[in-house]
């Protein structure tokens, strides 16, 4: 679960106008027939792709992978709520974590090995596409945690990252949520740095009802 806080009004602020100029440029670029949106829905050709960067060293990616899980714990998630708003539930960013750490939800240890001369950090980013992706307002694909490690040249090192349960529910039009079953593909790194030496892997999962 990926939140952003703000320390400071002058930053809500911030926040708020950039959001405002956004608006502005996906008006404009409407109405000259450009394709604009981020990563999760955006379906040009991109200039660089979203995660995408390079090192002076190079990595490999291995990771354990889990064929199936239950998504019940999530079914009884959307059955409660905090508050009841006009009709609508709004869930507790606390009840969505603690949920996903008592569930079935796959924990994946990704192993980042420095396969080059040089030691280096790396960003491990993880990604979720479920089924369906990019229909009916399903995300073409979501980014679900990251992190940062620094890895001596020869070495590996461990990331543990996994999904919230969230990422498993489909927002209907009316902004209820749904459980969406089905085989989900995981992947971690960015494809197009694997032929320049970018750590990449990829792995599926099948979420049953």
């Amino acid at each position: 679960m990926i939140d952003t806080w703000y320390d400071t009004v002058f930053e809500l602020i911030l926040f708020f106008i950039l959001i405002l100029v956004t608006l502005v440029l996906v008006i404009l670029c409407s109405a000259c027939g450009k394709k604009i949106g981020t990563h999760r829905f955006y379906t040009g050709t991109t200039v660089v792709p979203f995660g995408y960067g390079l090192s002076y060293t190079t990595f490999k990616y291995s990771v354990s992978a889990t064929k199936s899980f239950s998504l019940q714990s999530l079914r009884t998630l959307l059955e409660d709520s905090d508050n009841v708003v006009g009709g609508k539930k709004f869930y507790s960013l606390a009840k969505i974590d603690a949920a996903t750490l008592d569930s079935e939800v796959p924990k994946y240890k990704v192993t980042v090995t420095n396969t080059g001369t040089m030691d280096s950090d790396d960003v491990v980013l993880g990604f979720i596409a479920p089924p369906g992706a990019g229909q009916n307002g399903v995300p073409l694909q979501s980014l679900f945690g990251f992190e940062r490690v620094h890895v001596k040249a020869g070495d590996s090192v461990d990331v543990y990252l996994y999904p919230s349960l969230m990422e498993f529910a489909k927002t209907e039009l009316d902004g209820t949520k749904t459980v969406l079953d089905g085989e989900y593909k995981i992947w971690f790194g960015v494809k197009d740095t694997l032929k320049l030496g970018g750590g990449y892997v990829e792995t599926t999962i099948h979420a049953t009802n």
